[in-house]
């Protein structure tokens, strides 16, 4: 049995993409240690050493930074997306006995069903994590009915976590 089903890779299922994939994201939470830490040894090298030059300023500034960037992570994510050449392309996802299929008109990409790790059904969609820890989300929207349980009747021959 195969399933195919088609979605255009538009602005708003990257923004569904980004929004269901974050709460299981280990990125989810800002490294506060690490920006204080450039902050910290900038203003250091400021105060306390003869360094002159730019390169307290540097650090002082990569720290700042780092704390925006976090703050700005989804619109700047989103913007790469769309930037990139698949963005608004049409996207066929294929289900069948070795996985699941994506082929745009500048990609294949093939996740078979036993290098899957875990399963998290989101309130919009299905996430799915690998051995690697690599994230692909596939959307409810686009799927046909009968999808899911295909997939957790193709996985159940593996130990695969399934999170709802």
């Amino acid at each position: 049995m195969t399933i195919s089903y088609q979605f255009t890779l538009d602005k708003a299922y990257l923004e569904e993409c980004f929004d269901e994939s974050l709460p299981h994201s280990p990125h989810q939470t800002p490294k506060y240690g690490f920006a204080g830490s450039f902050i910290g040894i900038g203003m250091g090298l400021i105060i306390f050493t003869d360094i002159g030059g730019v390169a307290p300023y540097i650090m002082v500034g990569l720290g700042i930074l780092e704390f925006i960037s976090f703050y700005y992570r989804r619109p700047w994510w989103l913007t790469r997306q769309m930037w990139s050449r698949a963005s608004n392309s049409t996207v066929t996802i294929t289900l069948n006995e070795d996985g699941i299929e994506s082929k745009n008109p500048y990609t294949e990409s093939l996740l078979e069903w036993d290098q899957i790790k875990e399963i998290i059904h989101t309130p919009k969609g299905m996430l799915f994590v690998n051995y690697k820890g690599q994230q692909t989300y596939l959307s409810k929207a686009f799927m046909p009915a009968d999808s899911e349980s295909y997939i957790e009747k193709q996985i159940a021959v593996y130990k695969v976590k399934i999170t709802r």
